[in-house]
């Protein structure tokens, strides 16, 4: 069943809630979406914290499309983040069968986002190239589905809900600041995953490289 027009306002409905909580924790500056986007896409981005899904909801609402998050399904359990998960409508993945369930939601309209780093990344991970290493399925998605494929960088969110800490940083009166870039990479030719990975990858790369020029940050 192809994505209905209740299901696209029903979701930027929940972005624009979430939008209304973040934008009270953190000051998030975001760029526009390509113009070349058009319809499905797979969305790739870097992942240093758990506030990227807090700033899900400014930046999908900006860019007023149906995008539908992979998450892998254990964060479903967590008191706090598992309900915000559901409202938001991600697909909860777990090993082998997230190409596939992610592969399904494009296939009815919707677009995916997926962090290809798997998890939150230890600083000690990131710190010299700006992200970590990408698994191979997102490349194997972008192959398999012929898609285009957005990449996106953020800068700020380690310090907005740093790794390892249960709660985000929340100081309204000094709301930190988040940038977040991104870049149309269009349909990926390459001609293994993971070469179709690495390129992805470069691409979230280069977006983080220019969120870190605005946010200040320097490694």
């Amino acid at each position: 069943m192809h994505i209905t027009d209740n299901e696209r306002e029903g979701l930027q409905k929940s972005f624009r809630n979430l939008t209304v909580f973040t934008s009270k924790l953190a000051n998030v500056e975001i760029e526009d979406l390509p113009t070349e986007v058009s319809g499905p896409a797979i969305y790739a981005c870097n992942h240093r914290s758990l506030s990227d899904l807090l700033i899900a909801g400014p930046t999908f609402l900006h860019w007023a499309q149906p995008i539908r998050a992979l998450v892998a399904a254990s964060y479903f359990e967590h008191p706090l983040i598992g309900p915000l998960l559901r409202y938001l409508k991600c697909i909860p993945v777990q090993g082998t069968e997230a190409i596939e369930q992610a592969a399904d939601s494009l296939s009815k309209g919707w677009s995916a986002a997926i962090m290809p780093e798997g998890r939150v990344v230890p600083k000690s991970e990131w710190i010299e190239q700006g992200v970590a290493k990408g698994h191979v399925g997102v490349g194997k998605l972008a192959l398999e589905t012929g898609l285009p494929v957005v990449a996106s960088g953020a800068s700020g969110s380690e310090l907005l809900w740093p790794r390892g800490k249960y709660l985000p940083y929340m100081k309204p009166w000094n709301r930190q600041k988040v940038v977040l870039r991104c870049e149309y990479l269009g349909v990926i030719d390459q001609a293994t995953p993971r070469e179709a990975t690495d390129q992805i990858m470069n691409g979230v790369k280069s977006c983080v490289e220019r969120a870190e020029q605005e946010t200040g940050f320097t490694r």
